[in-house]
């Protein structure tokens, strides 16, 4: 039998790309249910609150089923005519945002000629500002988030019988653990993690929704409530979703009142989101992740990449459970997930020995 001390570093690298390429392709070719299971399990985790809390009051298990999926289904059904309305809303009136971005790409060009720029010179850098792209480039990832939760019948499913293991059978996986299963005392540690990621996540993008929506409503932004609950959602996504929230209600802003009104929502935007994203955020999660911001980034971008726009929401979540599950298990790739923690390694016990005897 081949050991695999018999490879070098380098082949077992090699070998452990090669794997994961297949796997990824794999993933690509099941977007689609791979994105509903995992959307499933991240319902469960963030309703979990609510489970223990019934747990307390001493209900039956079936009612305490009946109220959890109540209260899914009502959030996912007002999340999705949201979402589904306003989108079809937005798309509706997006042509005559075009053409007012146009007349706005016009003026620029003047101005800039005005300032003694070259006509092709000014039309090069005025297209390049051209408001409609960026509009254009929402209108799709509303199709796409609209197409997604309103397709859900594999999430309801997944879902429902999800929440029906959870809630009339639990405690089997700490039961596992207890009976010295280490990859379910991993498991068990992980999902601990996660819940309480995805709980603070849950409460984080609820606020800043709220805040937003009241914000563009006192604005007069179009479509305020969408923007709002748009801009919670994509609070999942590490640092490319604090931007994206502020794409489309800025833009919208610019074309209907000016660049003034337009700089003063960006700058409260700014204050309101990056307090609560970089304050308050980062101290109740980071200790948790304990993912780099680099890797928080790739994760951000590599996983749509895999699964579709959908793929950065739960983006840092798969990551979690790739270096949890998979890297931090096998001793040979231990070092991988180390390099990808937030905290330094603590020194080898020689090392500290040395230490305190040399003080």
């Amino acid at each position: 039998m081949t050991s695999s001390r018999e490879f070098s570093p380098a082949l077992r690298i090699i070998l452990l790309l090669a794997g994961a390429s297949i796997a990824l392709w794999g993933m690509s070719q099941y977007a689609e249910y791979i994105l509903s299971l995992s959307f499933a399990f991240l319902i469960a985790l963030a309703t979990d609150p609510l489970v223990n809390w019934l747990r307390r009051k001493g209900l039956h298990r079936g009612l305490i089923l009946a109220i959890a999926l109540a209260a899914v289904y009502l959030v996912l059904a007002l999340l999705a005519l949201l979402l589904i309305y306003g989108a079809a809303q937005f798309l509706s009136e997006l042509p005559t945002y075009a053409q007012q971005a146009q007349q706005l790409v016009a003026q620029w060009q003047a101005a800039l000629q005005n300032l003694g720029l070259a006509s092709a010179g000014s039309a090069a850098i005025a297209s390049q500002a051209d408001p409609s792209k960026p509009l254009n480039w929402i209108a799709d990832l509303l199709s796409a988030l609209g197409s997604a939760i309103g397709s859900a019948t594999t999430l309801i499913l997944l879902t429902t019988f999800l929440f029906v293991d959870i809630i009339l059978w639990p405690g089997r996986l700490e039961e596992t653990a207890r009976r010295g299963h280490s990859y379910a005392r991993r498991l068990m540690e992980f999902t601990v993690d996660l819940r309480q990621y995805i709980v603070v996540m849950v409460i984080v993008g609820t606020c800043i929704g709220a805040l937003n929506t009241v914000m563009f409503y006192l604005f007069g932004v179009p479509f305020a409530a969408l923007w709002g609950v748009l801009s919670g959602i994509l609070n999942f996504i590490p640092f490319i979703g604090f931007w994206l929230g502020l794409i489309p209600p800025a833009i919208l802003t610019l074309l209907e009142f000016g660049p003034q009104r337009m700089l003063v929502l960006a700058i409260l935007y700014v204050a309101i989101n990056g307090f609560v994203q970089n304050v308050i955020q980062p101290r109740l999660v980071v200790t948790r992740l304990n993912l780099t911001p680099f890797l928080n980034l790739v994760s951000a971008t590599f996983w749509p990449l895999v699964l579709g726009p959908a793929g950065a929401i739960v983006g840092v979540p798969l990551t979690m459970a790739v270096r949890a599950l998979i890297l931090e298990v096998d001793p040979a790739t231990r070092w991988v997930a180390g390099l990808t923690s937030s905290q330094l390694p603590e020194p080898p016990v020689a090392d500290q020995v040395a230490t305190t005897d040399h003080e």
